[in-house]
């Protein structure tokens, strides 16, 4: 799992981290003989959840699911729609709408030549998050932009790192991508709001390759050669709900289906740091070590 950085500036900027693992694949001597035997799905698939606080929650919203099963070698935790993996079966969610409301999360357990075993449970869950008003006014007072004029605006790192330990773009380094003229906007908060994506006027976006097509289908956009993107997908602007949150203290951005500035088909963002004009965010890419 990667972290993704993003740095906003009021119209705002980010930063966002990816790596990527390459792998060759030795060729097999007619002696290497390989055979499989019996393909069995995975069994006894459970899943926990901890709700925060016990009972319905402490309001925070947060609640840590395990999944375990027998001949798994890797977990998918859907929620809402979204699909992350979680190859040691634990995932935690943050459920920001105000209130108690029920919530389904399912887990799919894979095994062995694409087999799959899933499972749902639905838990009712209290959050009681009320968002200070000088992050409601920087994420609403005006759209905000990538900061593209900056060193910085975008990078890659590990989990634990707050800027791009891995790369940093320097001013203007993804110019020919869709990303730039990019604008988001959030409506006024309620318990929610609306988030709207305007995808500029080349209509593209820029993003993982397999975090674009899961969430829009595949377009036949092309696939730069170093990094498995589509640095100009088509996408008419959109739009979706948001909510605002703040597990373990953390102020959190969660947009159901949409994103900023690089797609990784998280909608969730950390605030790192803001001010009345800038937000730093990072959020994480599941999909690749």
């Amino acid at each position: 799992m990667k972290r993704t950085n993003i740095l906003f500036k009021s119209i705002a900027a980010f930063i966002i981290a990816l790596a990527m693992v390459s792998c060759e694949i030795d060729s097999f001597s007619e002696e290497s003989q390989f055979e499989f035997g019996d393909i069995t799905a995975p069994s006894n698939l459970t899943l926990s959840a901890e709700i925060v606080g016990g009972g319905t929650g402490d309001g925070s919203g947060v609640v840590h699911f395990t999944a375990s099963a027998t001949g798994a070698l890797n977990y998918k935790f859907v929620y809402n729609g979204q699909e992350t993996i979680a190859s040691d079966g634990k995932m935690t969610y943050n459920f920001a709408i105000v209130g108690t409301h029920d919530y389904t999360v399912s887990v799919i357990a894979m095994g062995i030549a694409g087999t799959q075993t899933s499972l749902s449970q639905t838990i009712t869950v209290l959050s009681l998050y009320d968002p200070p008003a000088e992050l409601v006014s920087v994420l609403s007072d005006k759209p905000l932009r990538i900061l593209a004029e900056e060193g910085a605006h975008f990078g890659v790192g590990p989990l634990d790192a707050t800027s791009g330990v891995w790369y940093a773009a320097n001013p203007y380094d993804k110019e020919t991508s869709g990303m730039y003229d990019d604008r988001y906007s959030f409506s006024a908060y309620n318990s929610g709001g609306t988030f709207s994506h305007n995808t500029g006027a080349d209509g593209e976006v820029f993003g993982k390759a397999p975090a674009l097509q899961r969430w829009w289908g595949d377009k036949g956009a092309a696939v730069n050669a170093c990094c498995n993107e589509h640095e100009n997908y088509p996408l008419d602007s959109y739009d979706s709900a948001y909510t605002l949150s703040a597990p373990g203290g953390v102020e959190t951005i969660s947009i159901e289906k949409g994103f900023l500035g690089f797609c990784v088909a998280n909608g969730n963002y950390q605030i790192l740091a803001r001010t009345s004009t800038t937000l730093f965010l990072k959020t994480t890419y599941a999909d690749e070590n």
